[in-house]
C-alpha cells in the first residue's frame, strides 16, 4: 500500500472535495488546471493550459462510486474498494491509449495519457463551440433540417471509425456532440465510458455503467447485458430524434415496460411526420431505435445502405415477431356430402391441409354443412383441439427440450398431458360456428415444461410472444415468481419475443454447463432482475 493509500484510512471524509482547484499543476507542471467543466460517473473534466500555453481539455479518472480525494490525491473510499479503484484506473489508461490511436476529423483527439495523484488523466483537444443539446434548448442557434441530415451522415462516419477498431462509445447524446465554431462541423467527444466491445466483465467496468434516460438503450440498464454496435446506434438515433422533434425520447425502460404490458410502444415513429426530411432518413432512425436489439440496424454499414436504398431488403423486410396462428373460415362446398356420424375412436386425418370439424349436435349438422377450417401455423405443426358446441379452437404446442437434460421422472411431460384443455359448453350454440366470412386472430399458447417442476406459458398473439412463469417447484432456488413475464436474458441480452426463445436459450446454456439463469422480468408495473436454477433429472 502506498503512503497516499494509507493516508486515506485516517482522514475524515468531511475534508474532501471532488474537483481539483484552479491552479493545480499536473505532470510536473506540464498542465495547469484553469476551470472545472463537469463530472460524471467515470471522471471529471477540466479546462487546462499546457506547457506551450495552449488551451486543452483534461479528463481525470475519478469513479466516484468507489473513490474520493484528499488534497489532490485520489484513492479508494475503503480498503474493500481498492481493487475496484485500481482496476478502473488501469482500464482508463488502456482505453485512453486506444483512443489516442483514433484518427478522424470528427472525433476529439486524445494526445496525452499519464498518471498523477494516484489516478490517471488524458489530455484532449479543446473544442470551442456549443453542443447539440444547446441548439435544441435555444441557447445556441437552431439547426436546419439540411444541417441535421448532414450532421447525421458525418456522425455515422465517425462512429464507424470507432466500431472498426473494436470500441464502443457507450455515452452518445446531444451534449456529447460539439459544433466547432471554426469549421461548423460536429465533433464526437467524451469517450470516458468507452470500452472494448462487450467481452470485458471486470467488476470495475460493470459497476460504472453510464445511463442517460432517453438516449441509452435498454441493455445499458442491465449489468452484464450484451452490448454491441447496435447499442451506440440506438443512442445516436435517439440524439437525432431529439434534434428533429425537439422532445427527449421516452426512456427505453418505459418503452420496454409498455410493450411487455401489451400497451404498445409509446415512442412515436418519425416516418411520415416530418415532410422536410427524406422518408428513408426518418425510417432509418426509427429502425435504429427499435427497443429490442435484434430489430435494430446492426451496423453503420447497414444504416448507410438503408439511407442510400442499396439494400431494399433492410427497409422492406424488418425483423418482426412471426404472426400468430389464425382461424380462417372458407365457404362450404357447393354440394355437401352426407355428414358421417362421428365416433370417439375415429381420429382426424392428420396430413390434410383443411378439414371439416365434426359438429356435436346432429340437428345442427343436418341443417347446414360444416364450414371448412384452415389452420395457418407458420411456426410448424401443433396439436389442434376443438371444443364442440362453441366451436372454440385452441392450438397448444408443447415445446420440449430434447437432449438437454437426462430424462427421468422429472423430465418433459408427454404431449398428451399438455393437450388436456377443458371444453366450454354454453346453452346456446355460439355464433362463431356460422361466421364464415370473418377472419379471427386467436392466441396460441405453448407450454414449456422443465425438469424439477418449472412450467412456462408462451402466449403468441398478433402483437408477439409473451413468456409467463406459470408453475414453480416448492423447493425453488431463485427469485423468480409465478406471473413474472420474461423479457431479456441478462448474460447475452437476448429478448424473449418468440415462442422458442426460452427453449433455445436453455438448451444452449445447459449444454455449456450453465444451470443458473437470470432475466429482466416484468412483475406488475415494475421491471426487475430475477433468476432461477435448473437441476438435471436423476
Amino acid at each position: 500500500m502506498t503512503a497516499a493509500a494509507r493516508k486515506f484510512d485516517s482522514v475524515d471524509l468531511g475534508t474532501t472535495a471532488d474537483e481539483l482547484p484552479p491552479g493545480t499543476k499536473l505532470l510536473f507542471g506540464q498542465f495547469t488546471i484553469e476551470s472545472f467543466v463537469n463530472s460524471g460517473g467515470f471522471g471529471i473534466v477540466y479546462i487546462a493550459r499546457d506547457s506551450l500555453d495552449r488551451q486543452v481539455v483534461i479528463k481525470e479518472c475519478f469513479p466516484s462510486t468507489f473513490c474520493r480525494r484528499i488534497g489532490t490525491t485520489v484513492g479508494a473510499r475503503s480498503r474493500a474498494q481498492q481493487d475496484e479503484f485500481r482496476a478502473a484506473v488501469k482500464s482508463f489508461m488502456q482505453e485512453a491509449v486506444t483512443l489516442s490511436q483514433l484518427n478522424h476529423p470528427n472525433i476529439i483527439k486524445v494526445h496525452h495519457v499519464f498518471e498523477d495523484n494516484e489516478t490517471a488523466y488524458m489530455a484532449m483537444d479543446y473544442i470551442d463551440g456549443p453542443d447539440l443539446l444547446q441548439t435544441v434548448e435555444g441557447t445556441a442557434r437552431p439547426l436546419t433540417p439540411k444541417e441535421i441530415t448532414s450532421f447525421l451522415h458525418t456522425m455515422l462516419d465517425a462512429l464507424g471509425h470507432v466500431h472498426e477498431r473494436g470500441l464502443l462509445h457507450r455515452d452518445i447524446s446531444p451534449d456529447n456532440i460539439l459544433l466547432q465554431k471554426a469549421t461548423g462541423q460536429p465533433i464526437l467527444i467524451d469517450f470516458g465510458a468507452s470500452r472494448k466491445e462487450v467481452t470485458r466483465k471486470s467488476r470495475a467496468v460493470s459497476g460504472l455503467r453510464v445511463v442517460k434516460d432517453g438516449y441509452s438503450p435498454q441493455e445499458f440498464y442491465v449489468s452484464g447485458s450484451k452490448q454491441a454496435p447496435y447499442s451506440d446506434l440506438y443512442a445516436l438515433a435517439a440524439s437525432f430524434y431529439h434534434l428533429i422533434t425537439g422532445e427527449t425520447p421516452r426512456t427505453s425502460q418505459e418503452r420496454l415496460s409498455a410493450i411487455a404490458g401489451r400497451e404498445g410502444d409509446p415512442l412515436r415513429p418519425l416516418a411520415g411526420r416530418f415532410k422536410t426530411y427524406p422518408r428513408a432518413f426518418l425510417e432509418a432512425i426509427d429502425r435504429a431505435m427499435a427497443i429490442f436489439p435484434r430489430d435494430r440496424l446492426q451496423s453503420v454499414d447497414e444504416w448507410r445502405a438503408m439511407l442510400t436504398g442499396d439494400a431494399a431488403r433492410v427497409v422492406s423486410e424488418p425483423v418482426a415477431p412471426a404472426p400468430a396462428a389464425r382461424l380462417v373460415t372458407a365457404p362450404p362446398p357447393a354440394t355437401p356430402a352426407p355428414a358421417p356420424q362421428p365416433t370417439a375412436a375415429q381420429p382426424a386425418p392428420a396430413p390434410a391441409p383443411a378439414r371439416a370439424p365434426s359438429v356435436p349436435s346432429a340437428s345442427t349438422a343436418a341443417t347446414a354443412p360444416a364450414p371448412v377450417v384452415v389452420i395457418q401455423a407458420p411456426r410448424g405443426p401443433r396439436d389442434v383441439l376443438m371444443s364442440s358446441a362453441a366451436a372454440v379452437l385452441l392450438l397448444v404446442g408443447l415445446l420440449s427440450l430434447p437432449n438437454m437434460l437426462n430424462r427421468g421422472t422429472g423430465g418433459v411431460a408427454p404431449a398428451t398431458a399438455a393437450a388436456s384443455a377443458p371444453a366450454e359448453t354454453p346453452a346456446t350454440p355460439a355464433p362463431a360456428a356460422t361466421a364464415a366470412t370473418a377472419e379471427e386472430v386467436l392466441p396460441v399458447t405453448n407450454v414449456l415444461r422443465l425438469p424439477g417442476g418449472y412450467t412456462f406459458d408462451v402466449v403468441e398473439t398478433a402483437t408477439g410472444a409473451q413468456t409467463v412463469v406459470s408453475e414453480l417447484p416448492a423447493d425453488l432456488q431463485g427469485t423468480i415468481e409465478v406471473g413474472d413475464i420474461l423479457l431479456v436474458y441478462i448474460p447475452t441480452g437476448e429478448t424473449l419475443g418468440t415462442a422458442t426463445a426460452l427453449r433455445e436459450i436453455l438448451q444452449r446454456e445447459f449444454a455449456n454447463g450453465i444451470t443458473t439463469y437470470s432475466f429482466v422480468i416484468r412483475r406488475g408495473d415494475s421491471t426487475l432482475e430475477a433468476e432461477f436454477r435448473l437441476r438435471a433429472a436423476n
